[in-house]
């Protein structure tokens, strides 16, 4: 019996335009009503992820950052912060970026960019990042981070292959969508996050169905017994996942509640 249903939100849950599909206003109130938690688990910062789901944001549970900022019931029951000594060396590394490299400084409550250049960026600043502020360096921050993040216009190259070679033993380096990679704890994880909240639901891995498409959702799905990788996820997800779900463009992720859960 599932008991917890846990979706990624970018390639997974959201179509390409990030919109939702109209059905799930009648598949989350059929979970609600039959007692099956709904957990968002997300690279996202917390507050985009409210916005997301506003209006709902009081029943579901919410797994932000990549993990390291857990939600439960409306309270936040973890944060996981980089170390200081962490931290001090991806400050130091960042000055060595290849001039196409964004950065983005992200704490519990605030994320901190080095400076938006165009309509786009600014558009996504907003969407992705609705608490955010500029700043002309980040050692102005005052604030540990729970996740910093690089991203790269030409994707995987070689820039963050020397990066998870430098922090691949100090921190968790993933990638998350095919242009960023991120570095949080190596305590923290969104299988970590989904942990936490399992002890405080008494739920097992078995009672669990979760849904992902990139590197970033390799723990959660490892975790859930119902695990779907989604039809346009990389193969490595595809590999360690039990069932398949269609393509987020198809609103995949619904279209499976409905067919498990019988949903008219």
């Amino acid at each position: 019996m599932v008991k917890l249903v846990v979706v990624d939100m970018d390639g997974t849950f959201l179509d390409d335009n990030k919109k939702m599909s109209p059905e799930f206003d009648k598949v989350f109130k059929y979970l609600r009503s039959h007692g099956i938690y709904f957990c968002v688990a997300s690279g996202r910062q917390m507050a985009s992820l409210k916005k997301e789901f506003a209006g709902y944001e009081d029943d579901i549970l919410f797994i932000a950052e990549n993990g390291t900022v857990v939600e439960f019931d409306g309270e936040l029951i973890s944060v996981d912060e980089l170390s200081i000594e962490v931290t001090e060396k991806i400050l130091n590394r960042i000055k060595y970026l290849g001039p196409k490299k964004k950065v983005v400084y992200c704490t519990r409550e605030c994320s901190y960019i080095d400076g938006l250049e165009d309509e786009q960026a600014i558009k996504n600043a907003q969407q992705y990042l609705p608490s955010h502020k500029i700043v002309d360096n980040f050692d102005e921050v005052d604030s540990l981070p729970v996740k910093v993040s690089f991203y790269s216009e030409d994707g995987y190259d070689h820039d963050f292959e020397a990066i998870v070679e430098e922090f691949g033993d100090l921190a968790t380096v993933c990638t998350s969508g095919f242009e960023w990679l991120d570095i949080i704890s190596k305590n923290a994880s969104k299988g970590n996050g989904i942990q936490k909240i399992q002890k405080l639901l008494n739920v097992d891995d078995s009672e669990i169905m979760a849904f992902g498409d990139q590197m970033n959702d390799f723990d959660m799905l490892s975790k859930a017994y119902y695990s779907y990788a989604m039809d346009n996820a990389v193969d490595e997800i595809k590999q360690i996942s039990r069932f398949s779900a269609p393509s987020n463009n198809e609103y995949g992720v619904i279209q499976v509640l409905k067919e498990f859960f019988k949903i008219d």
